[in-house]
């Protein structure tokens, strides 16, 4: 039993370690790299005709060392040293999406210790660390150089390590012997790279019709990830810059060329309009930023529009999941990743009071570190603060979900009661103005319906008695009394719609109340009767201090 009760200790003890690692154990005060500029980006191997063809890219890279601690750049197999990862992206029609693959990751292997506005640079010969006050600087042309570049799945980045052994540098291209393959001696030599270098391989790859985007903003990111740095210095460790792409015909390349501007931080922060936050799982994993941008609304409609970017998480994100009124009407739901597969897209699903996106079981394809997706859908609640759910996707030993402050659509001050009924089409009612929500006072408050014949003369009706009568027909009206008359002779114009203007008074006494309207007009050969077609039943909210959700 005494033996039992060892061994167990001892697995206990392994475990604990284990967990202490994932918490970030391995940090080294002092251990901080900053990247200071990331500029000249341009385009090296091609394959394809434009505007079906693709490109490896490549940018230079700056860093300095602003901490108390040499930063070891050893070559690989040594597993102590730096490992850059880039991003490209596209802002264009309210979207802002990453358009390159998620590449293979570049290990570092030195440092210039040059002079830096990090402070003062004492040993510039040394090149084994970035020393304290020095700088390094990578180039472009090496970002794309196979002999540096690993898989990203190798590395952690949440602690910043790699282990050498069995890893891709072990293996070689085309493996070598199997028992020389987790010996820990590097097997992919000079001879092999060159051979990858022929083709784009795993370097940063564009394809042109991501680039061929009338009106489009383009942006690159860089990133360093070192082992034994800790969380809270890491923000500035990437940085953006953006650039414009122009065809060049008699080259048949692509003229690459920088703008003005280096940005410290997140690309998504590059997202006109959009609010970005971000979290990390406690000391237990890595940071999701996320991004979102709202607009409408149009036709009673508001647009979301979310990217969520995974910096050094090492488990991943496997749904996201966004809180909505209950009783919201959510549509139009929309993925993008990164690796043109239509297989590994994910589902998007509303259950109740959330909408969730999540990972096709049969083939998932989960958010790894250094990489974008986006979500969007459109909704009928309008955007308040509130908090999205990032879902890990590996089992860790923290939390399961990590929450970051967001933007989200909880705001339903005009909900939508049942759908109306109509000979070809129902009539659609929706609520407009500055605001489209019945505040006091509101005099540009309106009803809205559309869908009708042009020329056509509507009623708008009205209740604030709570209820559904049934008509017949497929026909509802949702009031549980005598609809009282709101407004009568308005005209649909030459698009169909018909507006009714409702200013909303100061009136204390409408703090809270509720008015359930609906609106028809003459149809022959309409749903009810055969003479009249019925829009949705719509119930206004009115007050100032009203509840986000019914």
């Amino acid at each position: 039993m005494r033996r039992v009760h060892r061994v167990l200790s001892t697995f206990l003890l392994f475990v604990f370690a284990v967990v202490g690692l994932r918490a970030q154990a391995n940090t080294i005060p002092g251990r901080d790299l900053r990247l200071q500029d990331a500029f000249w980006i341009e385009q090296f191997r091609r394959t394809g005709s434009y505007p079906n063809g693709e490109q490896a890219i490549g940018t230079w890279t700056t860093v300095c060392n602003p901490g108390t601690s040499d930063i070891p750049f050893l070559a690989a197999m040594n597993p102590a040293h730096a490992y850059i990862h880039w991003i490209v992206a596209r802002e264009a029609n309210g979207r802002f999406e990453q358009i390159s693959n998620w590449s293979w990751v570049k290990h570092t292997f030195g440092s210039s210790n040059d002079p830096s506005p990090c402070g003062v640079c004492p040993m510039p010969g040394l090149t084994s660390f970035v020393v304290v006050g020095c700088n390094d600087t990578y180039a472009n042309f090496q970002a794309v150089d196979h002999y540096w570049l690993g898989p990203p799945d190798e590395i952690d980045p949440w602690l910043g390590t790699w282990n050498p052994l069995c890893s891709w540098f072990d293996r070689g291209n085309p493996p070598v012997a199997p028992a020389q393959q987790c010996d820990g001696i590097r097997s992919l030599d000079g001879n092999q790279a060159a051979v990858l270098n022929q083709a784009i391989g795993d370097a940063l790859r564009v394809h042109d019709d991501d680039l061929v985007v009338p009106g489009a903003n383009f942006f690159y990111q860089a990133a360093y990830l070192i082992p034994h740095e800790a969380e809270g210095v890491r923000d500035d460790n990437l940085g953006s810059r953006q650039f414009s792409a122009t065809w060049n015909a008699g080259s048949q390349q692509w003229d690459l060329l920088d703008a003005s501007t280096f940005v410290q931080g997140s690309v998504l922060q590059r997202w006109s309009g959009a609010s970005l936050a971000s979290a990390s799982n406690g000391a237990d994993d890595g940071r999701f930023y996320v991004a979102v941008k709202v607009t409408g609304p149009v036709d009673g409609r508001w647009h979301y529009e979310y990217a969520v970017q995974n910096r050094d998480n090492r488990r991943g994100m496997g749904a996201f999941r966004i809180p909505v009124c209950a009783s919201a009407m959510v549509d139009g739901f929309g993925f993008h990743d990164f690796d043109r597969l239509a297989t590994t897209d994910w589902t998007a699903t509303r259950t109740g009071g959330e909408i969730v996106f999540a990972v096709n079981p049969l083939q998932p394809g989960p958010l790894r570190w250094n990489g974008i997706y986006n979500f969007w859908f459109d909704c009928d609640a309008a955007p308040l603060a509130g908090a999205v759910q990032c879902d890990q996707y590996d089992i860790g030993a923290g939390a399961l979900s990590v929450a970051v402050a967001s933007t989200v659509p909880t705001g339903l001050w005009n909900v939508h009661l049942g759908a109306g009924c109509g000979v070809p089409q129902a009539p659609v009612l929706h609520a407009d103005g500055t605001p489209a929500r019945a505040t006091l006072p509101n005099p540009g408050f309106t009803l809205r319906a559309l869908g009708n014949p042009p020329g056509s003369a509507c009623g708008f009706f009205a209740s604030m008695v709570v209820g559904t009568t049934p008509l017949g027909g497929g026909c509802t009206a949702y009031t549980g009394d005598v609809l009282g008359l709101v407004g009568i002779g308005v005209i649909a114009d030459a698009s169909g719609t018909a507006t009714l203007a409702l200013p909303v008074p100061n009136s204390a006494a409408l703090e809270g109340q509720a008015l359930d309207v609906q609106m028809l007009h003459v149809a022959p050969g309409g749903a009810f009767l055969a003479a009249l077609n019925l829009s949705n039943g719509l119930r206004v909210r009115i007050g100032n201090s009203i509840a986000g959700c019914p």
